[in-house]
């Protein structure tokens, strides 16, 4: 079986990890003086390196991986599930200096599994380490928070994902990839692990990367679609606009998915009337000049913010109307007479 690009390019050291230096630095210190704590609380957005801190710890403490033991806290939740992994924290590793638990998703645990750990963190076995990972710390209890060293891991920047993208495809022999590899840094929100995913996904259908294939493959529509219908609008050109939305849903696709991308799109639009910055869209930059011709007329700014709402407000009826057509071809017509 191939080993996926997310796994080949995990970092097996602290020193590799990107994008939570500070945290790094306090941990590397740590492990230097041999001054481990018994608990750790990892908290932040999925794909930021959080079971990636918590195994480079224990490699870096045991010299490998033995005596590490994970627990997904999703899928065993229960008390006697924790009762379990209690009574095995207290029994001292016979492969490696310290005994080090990783429980993932612990936000996932039941009111009773909280309290049997709970004791356990109040006294912990001298030579074990307990590491919890979560993406909701709300739903952690004070009482283990408080019992914990926390760290809150941060998003990780476009540029350092980026970068990151791009010493993936240069290792892996893939071509003309820049700018797909630009846009799906934008849209993975900070998440590493979303974002190296995501490219492996479209390397998967052609390591011959194209911006088009990397949309097409995504599910996102042609931009070359939406300046149109955008432009149409701004022209109050009804029978275009109509015509659009009923090729699209023709051709099969979501008419809900279509809306949420479109009002991304004219966010977007926005955000670029206000600060004429495109490295703070999703837009590829080779998008720019139609950007430009798209908002050179007077009041740009307002006139975008006024789709946005009624877009918005057309997220909202969608929830609970079965007439989607009708309703999604109503709104953009309203709009373009409105224009």
């Amino acid at each position: 079986m191939t080993t996926s690009l997310s796994n080949k390019y995990r970092p097996q050291e602290l020193s590799a990890i990107i994008g939570q230096g500070s945290i790094i630095k306090i941990i590397q210190r740590q492990i230097e003086l041999k001054q481990y704590k018994n608990a750790y609380l990892f908290c932040g957005p999925s794909g930021v390196g959080k079971t990636t801190i918590a195994r480079c710890i224990a490699r870096q403490i045991n010299g490998n991986l033995d005596g590490l033991e994970e627990l997904d806290a999703a899928s065993n939740n229960g008390v006697e599930n924790i009762r379990n992994l209690v009574k095995f924290a207290q029994e001292r590793s016979v492969s490696g200096q310290y005994k080090i638990i990783l429980l993932d998703e612990v936000h996932s645990l039941t009111s009773q599994a909280w309290q049997a750990l709970l004791k356990c963190l109040e006294e912990p076995p001298q030579y074990t380490i307990f590491m919890l990972c979560t993406t909701e710390s709300q739903k952690v209890p004070q009482t283990i928070i408080n019992r914990c060293q926390r760290y809150n891991l941060s998003k990780i920047s476009t540029e350092k994902i980026v970068d990151r993208l791009t010493y993936i495809c240069k290792n892996e022999g893939f071509v003309n990839y820049e700018e797909s590899v630009e846009f799906i840094a934008k849209i993975s929100e900070g998440g590493m692990r979303d974002a190296i995913s995501t490219l492996e996904k479209v390397a998967s259908f052609d390591t011959h990367f194209t911006i088009e294939n990397t949309l097409d493959i995504l599910g996102v529509y042609p931009y070359n679609t939406l300046f149109k219908l955008v432009n149409d609008i701004i022209d109050s050109n009804i029978s275009e606009v109509s015509k659009t939305i009923s090729t699209i849903c023709h051709e099969g696709k979501d008419l809900r998915v279509f809306v949420d991308q479109f009002f991304s799109f004219c966010l977007d639009i926005t955000k670029y009337c206000l600060f004429k910055d495109i490295s703070l869209l999703q837009i590829p930059a080779s998008e720019e000049q139609a950007l430009q011709l798209s908002t050179n007329f007077d009041n740009a700014e307002k006139y975008y913010m006024i789709i946005v709402d009624k877009l918005m407000d057309l997220k909202s009826k969608l929830r609970n109307d079965n007439s989607i057509k009708t309703l999604v071809e109503a709104t953009f017509i309203n709009i373009a007479r409105w224009s």
